[in-house]
């Protein structure tokens, strides 16, 4: 039976605010409206710059222009809509018209009935709260407040800090509902206030918002105190940010400094304490972490006056901000936001493998009306496939800024693939969705087309196809993983007339390659029952004395010779002599193609190689197709052997964006990669930019030419230059040998067998192989003899040093004075 995994979340709709990072009165404005907005609180607010500020960052010039900022931002948070501050901030950042909306478009308005609005507001889960909790007698104070600034300049630090609700006439029923349903203690903000509110850990109406929802954190950071100037709108951004993507983090306004000194002494000294569970003595270090609107002199002289403990070490300083914007590197524990979820679940359905499609209830918060605003709540799905082949496409390529290309779903909104999952808007509560999924074929040529790409499967690309569904799946293409059994079936493939093998040869050639090694000993079965040979006799002919094969449905008591074609008795009276009869075992279907069936084992073994050696324990997960000839453009054609979408998976957290593989693959050929090859995927690669270029061979290392790893090493050498814009290199190769092909299970594992080099770089714990970038870096080290991208890079770094050296010879005289001082 085949079955689709899929799971479901539910969490609120996520809203970007563009704001200018000056306009204090449009920030408050949005302040306002994440106060009555469910999860609110969780909603990122993007400076929208045009230029860096000169406040950016107080240690170095920035290394990104202000689009790559604002794109870096949008990138981690992924919203499913940009609320602009004013019109034309979201120009530029490729983003569906219908998915940008005005400041006004968010909550209802009374004067115009025909606007509904976006987005869940607090209404019915006040309501839901009140019903449920608060009209009841309390045993003891609920500890909700409703802070008001007692200053006019502090306003907007106190609606980032605790809500604020809208002033105008037609939105003033959000305070009067909060009010009513809470009875919250009305607190004038101050210096002393702020204390008071930190200690007792008093509910604000923001914190309110974003009640009935559970908050992932995964971040691993101390706690810290974030000290910022609370008349500045920059700080204010800076700080909304920080509190939506970290556990505990405080405001600390350098005005208040004072009232709030002997809060900030008991908070270091209660959270500078062992780590709990960690029985080697990690202390929690809580941070100081110092705003971009203030001065390095200020930060000296407000850190020694006071944050600066009298125990040694118990306090952190941190003068840097957050980089959202940045994707994290490699060697560093991965930035991510926090995942919001108000209820899951995960259903498995069965579904026909000719027809895959779903129906499945979507899941929508239990305290919300019937009707309401549009787009109130999003329901997150991811698939899973079990039984299907590794046929069905349950990876697509990350794109939060446009609806997916592909119509899943028969709603009329667009689904968004995001780094989440596949992200669904409902309109409506109890809502059936009804899903009809796509095989990777067919997914991966729409993709195509949307990027003004032809495509048709080549002759190889159907053979290896029909190798994949043969063996069900990459599973089943393990049984082939081996260079013995490739050549065997290959040799088989050869042989004139029925292509056929003595049963017993056939069993004993493949359990001997595979020998000791417990991820190989059903291979023989797999290759039987999956009909990749078939069983028959072979009978030798009374007539002409040649021996032909015959299948078990053929089998009569009158058989016909393959070669002369007469008619004779079946050996009745001895049928088990092998003088007269041998069982034997035919090649089927693509198997039986000669070349190593067209090149087909190698592209199999390839895709294996991503979804089962790379995706092992659910690392990582693909989309594939085989072979496909592309149409570029007039006169610009190219093919790949394989293409896929490769998505690297989160065990806690979001996945990582999907990246899209080009392969050229071969079998064993001595000169196997030729400069028409390497120029064909050069041109996929400036087509797709960003994109990965696999070189797949089932020949060892030592038997690539030097001509072939000049070709290669060349193309590398080019793939490495880097992108701003799009964070990432231009075209990473990645060299894959038989070694990696014919991985029986772990390729940390092979390589560490294999010894040298290899055992070298696998020998190192944070060698992560899932990442592509990485690998295309450890192949081209270990077949193409380049240094590592680390090493490019330094030479990188260092000639351009130099030539800057040599273009100011004032500044190359004032480093030689220093080293001589």
């Amino acid at each position: 039976m085949s079955h689709i995994g899929v799971t479901v979340r539910l969490r609120p709709i996520r809203f970007a605010f563009l704001v200018r990072p000056t306009d204090t009165a449009a920030l408050l404005e949005i302040f306002r409206i994440n106060t009555c907005l469910w999860g609110g609180k969780y909603n990122p607010i993007i400076p929208g710059i045009r230029q860096i500020p000169r406040w950016w960052d107080r240690h170095r010039p920035p290394l990104e222009t202000a689009p790559q900022v604002v794109n870096g931002y949008l990138d981690f948070f992924e919203p499913d809509f940009l609320v602009e501050a004013s019109a034309g901030l979201a120009d530029g950042l490729g983003y569906q018209k219908d998915r940008v909306l005005q400041l006004s478009d968010i909550l209802p308005r009374g004067e115009n009935r025909d606007v509904r609005g976006h987005g869940l507001s607090v209404i019915d889960l006040y309501r839901d709260l009140y019903r449920k909790e608060f009209q009841f007698m309390r045993r003891h104070e609920h500890g909700i407040v409703h802070v008001v600034a007692r200053e006019k300049k502090f306003q907007a630090f106190s609606a980032c800090l605790g809500g604020e609700f809208p002033k105008t006439d037609t939105l003033s029923y959000f305070e009067e509902a909060f009010i009513e349903a809470f009875d919250p203690e009305i607190i004038a903000l101050d210096g002393e206030a702020l204390a008071k509110l930190f200690q007792s850990g008093g509910k604000t109406a923001l914190r309110m918002g974003h009640s009935k929802l559970n908050v992932d954190y995964h971040d691993h950071s101390d706690p810290a105190l974030f000290v910022l100037d609370a008349t500045k709108p920059q700080d204010l951004i800076d700080f909304w940010n920080l509190r939506a993507t970290r556990r505990n983090v405080l405001p600390i306004p350098v005005q208040w400094t004072e009232e709030l000194s002997i809060f900030v002494n008991e908070f270091i000294k209660l959270n500078h304490r062992p780590l709990p569970g960690n029985p080697n003595g990690v202390m929690i270090h809580p941070h100081v972490m110092f705003a971009r609107s203030i001065s390095t002199g200020a930060v000296d002289r407000i850190y020694h006056n006071y944050f600066k403990s009298e125990i040694n070490g118990a306090v952190v300083r941190q003068d840097w901000y957050p980089q959202f914007w940045r994707p994290s590197p490699s060697f560093a524990v991965r930035q991510m936001r926090p995942i919001l979820s108000a209820d899951s679940k995960t259903i498995d359905l069965p579904t026909d493998p000719q027809k895959p499609d779903l129906r499945f209830e979507g899941l929508h918060p239990e305290f919300v009306s019937e009707y309401g605003n549009d787009h109130r709540w999003a329901n997150v799905v991811k698939l899973r496939e079990w039984g299907l082949n590794d046929q069905i496409a349950t990876v697509y390529p990350t794109n939060h800024r446009r609806g997916l290309f592909a119509r899943l779903n028969f709603a009329t909104d667009d689904l968004l693939s995001t780094t989440e999952g596949l992200v669904v808007l409902p309109k409506y509560r109890g809502m059936s969705q009804f899903w009809r999924l796509l095989d990777g074929a067919t997914a991966i040529r729409q993709w195509m087309e949307t990027q003004n790409v032809k495509s048709s499967p080549s002759d190889a690309g159907r053979a290896t196809q029909q190798i994949v569904q043969t063996l069900q799946g990459f599973w089943g293409v393990a049984s082939i993983a081996h260079p013995a059994i490739v050549q065997l079936l290959n040799e088989i493939s050869r042989r004139p007339g029925s292509r056929s093998i003595q049963h017993q040869e056939f069993q004993n050639r493949i359990r001997n390659a595979n020998k000791d090694n417990i991820w190989r000993h059903k291979n023989f079965e797999t290759l039987v029952q999956r009909n990749a040979v078939e069983l028959g006799l072979e009978i030798k002919c009374e007539k002409c004395s040649s021996w032909s094969w015959h299948p078990l449905k053929d089998l009569g008591y009158t058989v016909n010779c393959g070669l002369c074609l007469q008619s004779f008795a079946f050996p009745i009276i001895d049928p088990t002599s092998s003088q007269h009869t041998r069982w034997s075992y035919r090649l089927v279907g693509p198997f039986a193609l000669p070349d190593y069936a067209r090149g087909g084992y190698a592209a199999a073994l390839t895709l294996r190689f991503f979804s089962n050696v790379l995706g092992q324990m659910d690392q990582a997960q693909i989309t594939w197709s085989a072979g496909q000839e592309l149409e570029l453009g007039p006169k610009r054609k190219a093919e790949a052997d394989v293409i896929l979408w490769y998505q690297r998976k989160q065990t806690f957290g979001n996945d990582y964006p999907t990246e899209a593989v080009f392969g050229e693959v071969k079998s064993f050929g001595r000169e196997a990669f030729t400069q028409d090859d390497v120029d064909r995927m050069k041109v996929l690669a400036e087509h797709f930019p960003g994109s990965i270029i696999v070189f797949a061979t089932m020949k060892e290392a030592s038997e690539l030419s030097r001509q072939e790893i000049a070709r290669m090493r060349k193309l590398a050498a080019w793939g490495r230059e880097y992108l701003p814009q799009q964070h990432r290199t231009r075209a990473p190769v990645i060299v894959l040998t038989g070694t990696e092909l014919f991985t029986a299970h772990h390729l940390r594992s092979e390589w560490e067998a294999k010894g040298g080099k290899h055992a070298e770089i696998a020998a190192h714990g944070w060698v992560r192989f899932d990442n592509l970038r990485h690998l295309a870096d450890y192949t081209q080290q270990l077949y193409l003899g380049m240094e590592s991208y680390h090493g490019y890079l330094d030479k990188r770094w260092q000639q351009r040093r130099a030539r800057k050296q040599g273009a100011d010879p004032a500044g190359r005289a004032a480093e030689r004075s220093c080293t001589r001082g």
